[in-house]
């Protein structure tokens, strides 16, 4: 017995939980990466290129976590897109 009621609080409770752990993924990502500050100094990066306002640019690698999020939208939005347009399209 399902009780459909209960069910789209399950589902809104997941989709909550979901952005959460989103969240604080990207903000301790955003916390970890040395863009500026001390921390780029105390990591060795060197600006390889000055702008107005002394903001800088650093050559450095791309960070793993932000590869992960990317990566993930593209899958989760080709599988959207491919799940909703085969079972929902009636010919």
């Amino acid at each position: 017995m399902r009780f459909f009621e209960l069910l789209n609080t399950q589902h809104v409770l997941a989709l909550i939980i979901l952005t959460l752990i989103f969240a604080v993924l990207f903000a301790v990502t955003l916390w970890v990466l040395p863009m500026f500050g001390p921390r780029s100094r105390v990591s060795n990066l060197k600006a390889v290129q000055l702008f107005a306002d002394g903001i800088e640019k650093a050559d450095g690698p791309f960070p793993m976590i932000i590869a992960l999020i990317v990566g993930g939208i593209v899958l989760w939005t080709i599988y959207y897109i491919l799940f909703y347009g085969l079972t929902e399209v009636i010919l």
